[in-house]
């Protein structure tokens, strides 16, 4: 059963798999452990055990209303590591099954919205919504009752409308080559990538080539080991589950990301793993927001200084229109979404469907959208 008072954000059967056991002492107190180093690889890699409370926080997942001996998020994830643990010992001892591949998608799709910035996020935006629908009936029975909704959605993640389509096109990376796999405290990459995003991280592992191969679809990625890694992508749907990898360039790019998406701290199975390993670099300037828009057959993506929406009009103010020749007046756009960067890459901010490109002013970098839908 899960530890009650120090919970693991990330929990400790996914970690001991990272664990360096080949540094043995003759020290009973010794624990091994993973190596760890900030995001910023600005510190020495430093061997930390699984119950130092760098990989914990204090009833985290605590609700008000829980028994302390019996908190009900806790032990729901408590249910869902048993499963996992099971699933990742048979796979290590040889066995695989879509059952298998089922946990590891329940497991991944969980460990993703539990990580502490991510149940921030979503709290925050239900703490506006809450807000605003108290400043229009009066009182604070919204706040109250949307409090902790982040934490109590994670009990309701495990539907087949949820999963079934995550798992379908999911699979197993096998890492041929003698760089690990890094994992951190974020440790679900979660994206929505096309065919050309993907093949630029995975060339030159072969990928199912799929119809509108210029849109995007969900993408999720997660160490299971430092040899072993869990893929979701409409370009691995199919029925090859497996895919070895050789080629030091695709874990290299994934061990990049892995370091990008990290919220505080890297882990690794061995000391100093790589050290090309890029330093995260934070966003600087006024460029806080991007732009997705989606022609008949082509994706763009532009940065944004900034956006006004208007009724059925959409405007956004972009240094990178000067240099695009892929938008043009009259032009039909299947979709236009905008991205907060400080908020979500995932979730725009944002959105106009079957628009058209009303005027385009290059010297200035505005472009106007107009849809008949309204926003």
């Amino acid at each position: 059963m899960a530890k009650k008072r120090d919970q693991h954000i990330v929990p400790r059967c996914y970690l001991k798999h990272f664990v360096d056991s080949s540094s043995s002492v003759n020290n009973k107190k010794y624990e091994a452990g993973v190596y760890v180093n900030t995001s910023a690889l600005d510190r020495a890699w430093k061997m930390k055990g699984l119950r130092n409370n760098i990989f914990t926080k204090t009833r985290f997942y605590n609700l008000k209303s829980d028994d302390p001996d019996k908190p009900l998020v806790e032990e729901h994830l408590a249910k869902i590591e048993s499963f996992y643990s099971k699933g990742i010992t048979k796979l290590l001892n040889g066995e695989f099954s879509n059952e298998i591949l089922s946990i590891f998608t329940l497991f991944v799709v969980t460990q993703f919205f539990r990580t502490e910035k991510v149940l921030k996020t979503h709290q925050k935006s239900w703490d506006r919504v809450a807000l605003y629908a108290d400043m229009f009936e009066g009182g604070n029975s919204n706040r109250n009752i949307y409090d902790e909704i982040s934490k109590q959605q994670i009990l309701y993640l495990a539907t087949p409308e949820a999963l079934n389509p995550i798992h379908r096109k999911s699979g197993i990376i096998i890492n041929c080559t003698q760089i690990p796999f890094l994992t951190s405290d974020k440790p679900v990459i979660k994206e929505f990538f096309n065919q050309e995003d993907i093949s630029r991280i995975f060339h030159p592992l072969q990928q199912k080539k799929y119809i509108d191969d210029h849109f995007e679809s969900l993408f999720y990625f997660m160490p299971l080991t430092p040899w072993l890694a869990y893929v979701s992508h409409s370009s691995f749907e199919g029925e090859t589950k497996g895919y070895e990898c050789s080629h030091e360039s695709v874990i290299s790019q994934l061990n990049n990301m892995m370091l990008l998406n990290a919220s505080e701290h890297i882990y690794s199975s061995m000391d100093n793993p790589v050290t090309s390993l890029p330093v995260k670099i934070k966003q600087e300037g006024n460029l806080n927001f991007l732009a997705k828009i989606f022609t008949g057959s082509r994706r763009l993506i532009l940065t944004v200084k900034s956006y006004h929406r208007d009724n059925s009009l959409l405007t956004l103010t972009s240094e990178d229109v000067c240099v695009s020749d892929e938008l043009f007046e009259k032009q039909k756009v299947h979709s236009v979404e905008v991205f907060d960067t400080n908020f979500s890459n995932i979730i725009g901010v944002v959105r106009s469907r079957d628009c058209t490109v009303k005027a385009i002013d290059k010297l200035s970098g505005k472009i106007v959208f107009e849809t008949k839908h309204g926003l």
